[in-house]
């Protein structure tokens, strides 16, 4: 009774720990946003005051209409950014979730054959194909892709899979390099069995708390996907604003990411194995 006591009570504190981190950081992250933008070059300057046929008395207007410190409305789109997050976090979102969910299925189709069959040739054709595509930056793949008249939902798979299926695939060979994998294939035990009763336990658990990482890599390819194909998401949004200045809309997006980037890591570490036995 004790000890089911004490680690509720651990339980509890690790959220109460990892709630205040998340806080921490998107505070930080939120703040330093401010203070790159507010000192940035060209800052508070609106476009409209460069139009020349604007009167002098239009132009002051403006100057004073324009109130960086109101972090609920957005200057550059003239909108409260609250509206602007409902309308265009959708389109992220499934964008997100089909480049997470694309990109692991592309990256296990090449990671997986060479680990049950062990042919070097399946293993060189993955590998080349993840090189080819990490030579390549998010937005040139996009663009590429987009120049070709591929469909967007496409995009983001193909910008995550070559790091999903080198780390997948270094798991997968580690695992079936264990003692007792050797073990069971010394027995005699078919290569399907061996895989999935021997090899994906042991790396389960690392796969799970990578994928956990994978979306917070799609939220980042989602930026420039929808930049370059203008598509109407929270990536376009971060882009519109980075390019006017829009401080607000940064702020909040920033602390937005930095969440993101703390829940995943809070989903990875729940899930390692080694965070699991320690």
């Amino acid at each position: 009774m004790r000890t089911s006591v004490t680690n509720s009570r651990s339980f509890w504190a690790r959220i109460g720990r990892a709630a205040i981190r998340m806080a921490g950081t998107a505070a930080a992250a939120a703040l330093l946003c401010g203070v790159m933008v507010r000192f940035a070059p060209g800052f508070g300057l609106d476009e409209r005051q460069l139009d020349a046929n604007l009167s002098a008395e239009t132009q002051q207007a403006i100057r004073h209409s324009d109130n960086i410190f109101n972090l609920g409305f957005s200057q550059s789109l003239n909108r409260p950014i609250r509206d602007l997050l409902e309308e265009r976090a959708p389109t992220t979102a499934r964008l997100m979730a089909t480049g997470v969910a694309g990109g692991w299925m592309l990256a296990l189709l090449l990671a997986v054959p060479p680990v049950i069959w062990r042919r070097s040739s399946f293993e060189v054709g993955g590998a080349a194909l993840s090189g080819i595509a990490a030579c390549l930056p998010a937005a040139g793949i996009a663009l590429l892709l987009f120049r070709f008249g591929a469909s967007v939902t496409w995009m983001i798979p193909l910008i995550l899979f070559p790091r999903l299926y080198q780390y997948a695939g270094n798991l997968l060979r580690h695992a079936r390099n264990l003692p007792h994998v050797q073990m069971a294939r010394a027995k005699g035990l078919g290569t399907i069995r061996i895989f999935f009763r021997h090899v994906m336990p042991p790396a389960g658990g690392q796969l799970l708390a990578l994928a956990a990482v994978s979306v917070n890599m799609a939220f980042g390819a989602a930026v420039a996907v929808e930049a370059i194909c203008d598509q109407p998401g929270l990536g376009q949004l971060a882009w519109k604003a980075a390019v006017a200045r829009d401080l607000p809309v940064l702020v909040i997006l920033t602390a937005m990411v930095a969440v993101l980037t703390q829940f995943s890591r809070l989903v990875a570490d729940a899930v390692s194995p080694a965070r699991r036995t320690a």
